[in-house]
């Protein structure tokens, strides 16, 4: 297998990679206590250490090991996202810059342009949500990516939202907890900072679908703190995969103009041929 198809294999994986399956738990490790507050007041002091941004730009280099057997592969890309309006990854040959592939993902479509196979796959989010079964959508994934809290199928939080909230706390760590209509629950964990450390979805506890780690937070461009790495841990049938993202300067509210075309002569594919591609790999 080349170099490129490994690369595309792994951008792929990005981009699908919240939208199917499952993972276990890595649980935080904390030595300092929390401050007392009730529960708005808690959510409140999470809420306000989210990172205020209209757009978020950053190079990165991200890892994918895609089974427990099988060897780490690494690629640099760019992310960008316009909030509440696209979410676009762009993975790059290293040294040379040059685009292999895309991921562009809109409150309404998903699209995966394959530049070195000159095809395509785009799909409707909805269609992805009646096929993955639970309420997961762009601004979930939004809220994911910027380490936010959120409530699966709403695109944003208010103060009316927080008594949704299950609540619990220990000497060191807040969890709050909430489901969607499919009983999938989706678990915020902070810690003495007040700051989202993990999110956890999951519908049988003892099977955690997805782990999402937060660390070394670091400035942004608009001096709030951000987390510099994320690791994400998802177990497919049999296995388990895991993702480090890495990030360079994240840059807030830089214009940009997204690229949204399809390139002329590229082959529509349907979305369960990336499915099989992925798990392929």
């Amino acid at each position: 297998m080349n170099r490129n198809r490994k690369y595309n294999c792994a951008l792929l994986l990005t981009g699908m990679i919240i939208l199917f399956g499952g993972c276990k738990t890595t649980h935080p490790v904390a030595t300092v206590a929390l401050s007392e507050m009730g529960k708005e007041e808690r959510i409140k002091s999470i809420q306000y250490q989210a990172i205020p941004f209209n757009t978020l730009s950053s190079s990165l280099r991200f890892s994918i090991k895609p089974g427990m057997k099988k060897s780490t592969v690494s690629a640099n890309a760019q992310l960008r996202i316009i909030k509440d309006k696209i979410i676009q990854l762009s993975l790059r040959i290293p040294i040379l810059g040059t685009e292999v592939a895309r991921i562009n993902i809109t409150p309404e479509q998903i699209t995966i342009i394959d530049r070195h196979n000159k095809r395509y796959v785009s799909e409707s989010m909805q269609t992805i949500k009646s096929k993955a079964t639970f309420d997961f959508d762009f601004y979930n994934l939004q809220a994911l990516i910027t380490n936010q809290l959120f409530i699966a199928g709403k695109s944003s939080i208010s103060s009316n939202d927080y008594n949704t909230f299950r609540w619990n706390e220990d000497k060191f760590f807040v969890r709050l907890n909430n489901s969607d209509n499919q009983g999938i629950n989706y678990d915020f964990i902070s810690d003495y900072s007040n700051r989202i450390i993990q999110t956890e979805m999951y519908k049988d506890k003892k099977e955690t679908n997805m782990n999402w780690l937060y660390k070394d937070f670091g400035l942004a461009s608009n001096n709030r703190l951000f987390p510099m790495k994320m690791t994400m841990e998802l177990t497919v049938p049999n296995d388990l995969i895991t993702l480090n993202l890495t990030f360079n300067t994240v840059d807030i509210d830089t214009y940009f103009e997204p690229d949204t075309t399809i390139p002329n002569g590229y082959q529509p594919i349907e979305i369960e041929q990336i499915i099989k591609l992925i798990q392929s790999f």
